[in-house]
């Protein structure tokens, strides 16, 4: 059977991913299979939905199967998230993979792609200045890029953060030698942050903001897409308590361990959550133009989430292990057919059975993920056990 891979949040699932979907299959001709970020997602936030509710949505609007993306990797920049899912493509035997880009030729994406590839010398040189003039990892990356390709538009394009994403998705399969090939498709609204409606289109940030207001915003999800429980802000706040917690109460020497912590920050952290008594207030202390805010949100998460970098470099490095959250009934199939000895796939209870130590390990990190989202939620523990794999 030809499949299509899709790497998604579906935070929530709204028109757009409906119609990434659609177009997936129109310009494939392929069965969808979707690689979704679990109970919290890469900008190191829980998601709106739990992932049984958005799987369950994007199987009623096409997608034949919805596998969950490993946590060290849902929540990790957008380098080691799209290693992560490709190397999982990779592994599945998937030959296609469909993504939305920001109204941008693709050409320039795999051009940017090739050049992170082949990681120059000239390239090296400009990266190293724009470091040491004391700028942040991505806008270097950006400046960089422009610099050795002599484009400055480059540096719009990747000011869009599908953009950039579609570029690491170019450069994993190119490092992976992947037999991948990609349909890049344009987005309907105007882009990630956009708070203007295009239509019946607008962005998921946007929609999220609409869900905790308490406002209409029902036309802008397909028919078939009913939203009953979120993660509110109340709920918000209870889990910025355990983050702060967990980081009171961990050694300095421990969250040296942690996943992106480096250059002692695990010392300006702990000064900051013992000195402040909000998330916010100890996040924007903790920021600086080195470590910007949005890293600084997935700093404070990982923790909590057991993140560690021996976790995220033992993930990379193995024969990954992934859990199934949903699938069509009729392609049932799709759990025998593929090669178990270069991934696992998780379905029933007996599967964890028949995981590495390693793979353990990194599943036990999803596991915890899940709980900690319940827990919040008040809902029973060890919700993947209990539901498993949805058959719809």
């Amino acid at each position: 059977m030809n499949f299509c891979g899709v790497i998604c949040e579906f935070n929530p699932f709204h028109n757009g991913h409906n119609y990434l979907l659609e177009e997936a299959k129109k310009q494939t001709n392929a069965e969808i299979v979707c690689l979704m970020s679990g109970n919290f997602v890469q900008r190191g936030i829980p998601a709106i939905c739990s992932k049984y509710t958005r799987a369950k949505h994007a199987i009623e609007c096409g997608a034949n199967a919805v596998l969950e993306l490993p946590t060290v990797f849902a929540c990790s920049n957008a380098e080691n998230f799209a290693t992560g899912a490709i190397k999982i493509f990779k592994a599945l035997g998937i030959k296609q993979i469909a993504f939305g880009i920001e109204n941008t030729n693709i050409e320039i994406l795999k051009k940017i792609a090739e050049l992170k590839h082949e990681n120059s010398q000239r390239f090296q040189t400009a990266f190293k200045n724009e470091i040491q003039n004391g700028i942040n990892y991505n806008t270097a990356l950006k400046r960089s890029i422009a610099n050795t390709l002599q484009d400055n538009t480059i540096i719009d394009i990747l000011n869009k953060p599908n953009n950039v994403l579609a570029v690491e998705y170019l450069t994993a399969i190119l490092k992976q030698n992947a037999d991948i090939e990609v349909v890049a498709i344009n987005r309907c609204d105007d882009g990630y942050e956009s708070n203007t409606p295009a239509g019946n289109f607008l962005s998921a940030s946007s929609i999220r903001n609409l869900i905790v207001s308490n406002k209409e915003y029902s036309k802008f999800l397909p028919k078939n897409v009913k939203i009953e429980e979120v993660f509110d802000v109340s709920q918000q706040t209870m889990l910025e308590i355990l983050e702060i917690l967990k980081i009171r109460t961990t050694p300095a020497k421990d969250l040296e361990k942690i996943y992106d912590y480096s250059e002692g920050i695990e010392y300006r952290i702990k000064e900051m959550a013992d000195k402040f008594s909000t998330l916010d207030e100890i996040k924007n202390n903790v920021a600086t133009p080195r470590y910007r805010l949005p890293r600084v949100n997935k700093l404070l998460l990982y923790p909590l989430l057991g993140i560690t970098k021996t976790a995220v470099k033992n993930a990379i490095s193995s024969k990954p292990a992934v859990k199934v959250i949903a699938i069509k009934k009729q392609n049932i199939d799709l759990l025998k057919n593929y090669n178990k000895n270069k991934i696992s796939l998780i379905s029933t209870n007996k599967d964890y059975n028949n995981l590495t130590t390693i793979q353990k390990q990194t599943i036990q990190i999803d596991l915890n993920a899940s709980n900690i989202y319940n827990t919040i939620l008040f809902h029973k523990n060890n919700e993947d056990k209990k539901i498993g794999t949805m058959f719809l």
